[in-house]
């Protein structure tokens, strides 16, 4: 697990001993339904975290149908969880966003091909159908397919994965914690596929962030600091404590009416760790990087998503009261 920032850990040390009866009404909106890649976010509800930290909070699922910055426009909620890239978009669509905690730091956006079809390399799927959701995660594999130069048909998918199990597509748009594991549960080896993971090109978008309005961000500094020190300790206690966290993300779930799969939840809680780790030499968890900022920025410029965006010191929110 990536270390936490000291002034967060520092927080995070004095809690227990400072708890407080919660002071401050907050609604964190995920962006999808409850499962593993949240998992930290109910576990430091479940655990008492976010009371101790002086925080009453109440988390509000996401789903198909829900907008996370609309939401925080609208005054739903105070806080709300969505990809950099969409975060991005939206402020250029006039929502003043402000990201709070990266708390991913890497992108969970993958290709799968067979290797039966003979596509060992990016360019190799020129031609070749790919199925991919309509919607922003577009974004990604169209910036690689141009700087390869290739054109490739694309079929538009549900996010189901049956149009690749049936063959009707070479490739599939996938989440590596996700439709990727869902692909090898349906009987796949792991040396039968070829992935590519957008990690490992220059489309390494960080994912899942916390975000606020730009006014909430100004008004209540102490709000951001509690939530952003609460949550990565509910993150840290995850991993400290898999199965007790698996247990708490699978009632969830159950809450919700979802079908409920350990060994899925395992696969995911695993891949969300790797990818909320930062490599060598990068900053720790919480900290969204200048360079990361500026090539989701300049990939949504060049592809004409967005014309206007806000510098990086004014989009990142920084404590002050931070070493």
């Amino acid at each position: 697990m990536a270390r936490i920032p000291t002034f967060f850990l520092l927080l995070l040390l004095l809690m227990p001993a400072s708890a407080t009866r919660a002071s401050q009404t907050v609604r964190l909106a995920l962006h999808w339904l409850p499962q593993a890649q949240f998992a930290g976010y109910y576990v430091a509800l479940e655990k008492g975290f976010y009371r101790e930290a002086g925080l009453e909070l109440s988390i509000l699922p996401g789903g198909p149908d829900s907008v996370p910055a609309n939401r925080l426009s609208s005054g739903e909620v105070h806080f709300a969880t969505m990809f950099l890239s969409h975060a991005l978009e939206r402020w250029g669509a006039g929502i003043p966003l402000v990201n709070v905690c990266q708390v991913f730091q890497h992108s969970s956006l993958m290709l799968v091909t067979r290797k039966s079809d003979n596509i060992r390399t990016i360019p190799e799927l020129a031609g070749h159908r790919v199925a991919m959701w309509a919607n922003e995660f577009q974004l990604q594999p169209w910036a690689l397919f141009r700087q390869q130069g290739i054109e490739v048909p694309i079929v538009q998918s549900n996010g189901s994965v049956e149009l690749f199990l049936n063959g009707a597509v070479s490739a599939l748009l996938a989440m590596w914690y996700n439709e990727y594991h869902v692909i090898l549960s349906s009987g796949y080896r792991e040396d039968e596929l070829q992935p590519f993971f957008f990690k490992d090109t220059d489309f390494d978008f960080p994912e899942d962030g916390i975000y606020c309005l730009a006014d909430t961000a100004r008004k209540n500094p102490q709000m951001l600091r509690a939530l952003t020190a609460a949550t990565l300790r509910g993150w840290q206690y995850t991993f400290e404590h898999e199965d007790e966290a698996l247990d708490i993300i699978e009632e969830k779930m159950i809450q919700s009416n979802l079908p409920v799969s350990r060994v899925h939840q395992r696969w995911m809680l695993r891949v969300v760790k790797t990818v909320m780790s930062p490599k060598n030499g990068e900053p720790l968890i919480g900290q969204l990087r200048h360079h990361s900022y500026d090539a989701v920025a300049g990939t949504l410029r060049a592809s004409g998503f967005i014309q206007d965006l806000p510098p990086y010191e004014d989009f990142v929110w920084r404590d002050n009261n931070a070493e």
